[in-house]
């Protein structure tokens, strides 16, 4: 890998790879996300069951999400995330055993395993960066959080057809969707075991051995400098992960004790998808050209307009309650793309930390949501808000102490310290 014109090539094959992969696996993780809940219903007859099933896969997620860093650390990405789609795979057909015997045990263990495939969906978006120019970092992880839009309107409109194959094979309907999830995590963890060569990551350490550079180690402690430099990246990445999901999570129950009707609260998650995913590519454009603590205040400024919306500031209807959720999803996606392209930039390919962070993002949100329920019984969807709001104005204060010099000094600095 010797000259910029192979690299250049290295990186257009893994970006077109993971534009493959991350399609299907968000049509995975958007299909077991619709249909988990609903299944675990159907078998116990508890709404509470439900939400166990879901907490099961957010913890799988965070649980693989460390584990597969720690593993990529050492032998590289193509291994590291193909294994968490074949494991997701695999959780998939414990989940279609599940419905067939009607085993709730089973279910659960089974979306615990597919959080594995969600882990890898994540991973895409740091496998962007590792051999991306140093002023594009932002950018190309953009477009990889961006073609997850395909997953977010795709995956729902696949569990009619779906079901419909699945009684066709003489299986219950809600296995069919589990049944076109696991193809879809078994296929992209195949393109990426068979084709993620030469390995990104690997080629990136190469050449910053090459280059006299140091690399972080794929073993041994992190260093306090290292630490010390993302941690306030992280704070905002879990705080505006965790306003995103604890509001996301009640707003359709919201809109549905105020009369709306269900077409209606499907528009208003439409819409706060498309925030989310759709604008990906400008929030990166804005990390890379302005710089990360600029993106991370607008973000956050973005999720508290947001709130403030959603509090109804211009009344309370179907329509503000969807500009409320899609300004949500965008304030997410410019926190979220400029935390992440931080991490990753003085991280020097050290997985470990890039795990770390979206571990803690995922069990931070899986709290949020828990508490979210009893919060609003509690306190109202206004009080509901207000929590959220403490959480975007630590997204505010983490984006303040994010440190501006160039991440790759600092993470050089801490690299030679190791």
């Amino acid at each position: 890998m010797s000259t910029s014109a192979d690299v250049g090539r290295v990186q257009r094959r893994t970006m077109s790879l993971l534009v493959v992969s991350q399609i299907l696996g968000s049509i995975a993780v958007t299909l077991t996300f619709t249909v988990s809940g609903i299944l675990a219903v159907e078998m116990t007859g508890s709404t509470g069951a439900a939400g166990l099933s879901q907490a099961a896969l957010t913890l799988g997620a965070g649980a693989a999400s460390y584990i597969l860093a720690a593993w990529m650390n050492r032998r590289g990405r193509r291994l590291g995330m193909a294994a968490g789609y074949l494991v997701g795979a695999g959780g998939a057909v414990l989940c279609v055993v599940a419905a067939t015997m009607s085993s709730y045990a089973l279910l659960v263990v089974g979306t615990v395993a597919l959080g594995a495939s969600s882990a890898s969906t994540s991973v895409a978006r740091y496998a962007a960066t590792d051999l991306a120019p140093e002023g594009r970092r932002a950018t190309s992880l953009s477009l990889v959080v961006w073609v997850a839009t395909a997953g977010a309107v795709v995956g729902p409109l696949m569990v009619g057809p779906a079901e419909g194959a699945s009684s066709g094979l003489g299986l219950p309907p809600l296995a069919g969707p589990f049944l076109f999830d696991g193809a879809c995590a078994a296929v992209a963890g195949l393109v990426i075991w068979a084709l993620l060569r030469p390995d990104p990551l690997l080629v990136a350490r190469s050449l910053g051995a090459s280059s006299g550079a140091p690399a972080s180690p794929a073993a041994g402690p992190l260093s306090r400098q290292l630490v010390a430099r993302v941690a306030p990246t992280v704070a905002a990445l879990v705080l505006a992960h965790a306003t995103m999901v604890a509001v996301m999570v009640m707003t359709p129950l919201e809109m549905h004790h105020e009369g709306a009707s269900h077409g209606a609260i499907g528009a208003v998650i439409s819409m706060h998808f498309l925030g989310m995913y759709a604008f990906a590519p400008l929030s990166g454009l804005l990390a890379d050209r302005a710089g990360v603590r600029p993106a991370l205040v607008v973000g956050g400024g973005v999720l508290m307009l947001s709130l403030t919306v959603s509090a109804g500031l211009f009344g309370m209807s179907g329509f503000t309650h969807g500009l409320g959720l899609f300004l949500l999803g965008l304030g997410w996606s410019l926190c979220t793309v400029a935390a992440s392209s931080d991490i990753a930039a003085c991280s020097v390919g050290d997985t470990r930390v890039q795990g770390a962070a979206d571990t803690a993002m995922t069990l931070v949100s899986a709290g949020a949501a828990t508490v979210a329920g009893p919060l609003m019984a509690m306190w109202g969807f206004a009080g509901l808000l207000g929590l959220a709001a403490v959480f975007s104005t630590g997204v505010l204060v983490a984006a303040t102490r994010v440190r501006t010099e160039g991440a790759a000094a600092v993470a050089s600095e801490a690299g030679s310290t190791v």
